[in-house]
């Protein structure tokens, strides 16, 4: 039986009114990670388009399909989040003192998900990982906090 190594990570989800604590836990393995907070701890799993580099599938440890990731360019810093719902989103990933995304909703602008990530990695493929886990993690976490009826 394999060993699954996590590089756990801190994020704050902050919706303007109310902050929402999580810990990411990377593997870079599975192409996958594990979000916990109080009351949710649920495996996430990314799935690559196999035409396109710049879609991302998101599913859960159960293959339920949580949404669909859209990068409008190469460097994967901004693009349209689409939940199973069909809500959309359009976001931007910053990287000053740390990593930082923004949600705004498509149908309601003034919707606004902010997630902040530090810096936590000691090799480039740690940060490649980082990276590539954050908008996706972001995604999961307001749905399931939605679920959880906790915001919006």
């Amino acid at each position: 039986m394999a060993l699954s190594v996590y590089n756990a990570v801190p994020m704050t989800l902050h919706d303007g009114e109310t902050e929402h604590q999580f810990t990411l836990k990377l593997n870079q393995a599975t192409d996958s990670f594990r979000l916990e907070n109080n009351s949710i701890r649920r495996n996430i799993f990314i799935g690559q388009n196999k035409f396109s580099h710049l879609s991302q599938q998101i599913r859960n440890e159960y293959g339920f399909d949580f949404g669909r990731i859209h990068y409008d360019n190469d460097e994967m810093n901004t693009g349209m989040a689409i939940t199973s719902e069909h809500e959309q989103f359009r976001f931007v990933l910053k990287e000053e003192n740390g990593i930082q995304v923004q949600f705004k909703g498509e149908a309601l602008p003034v919707r606004k998900l902010t997630a902040t990530v530090p810096y936590h990695y000691n090799t480039e493929a740690e940060k490649a990982m980082q990276l590539h886990t954050i908008i996706p993690s972001v995604l999961a976490a307001m749905i399931l906090i939605h679920e959880a009826e906790l915001i919006m």
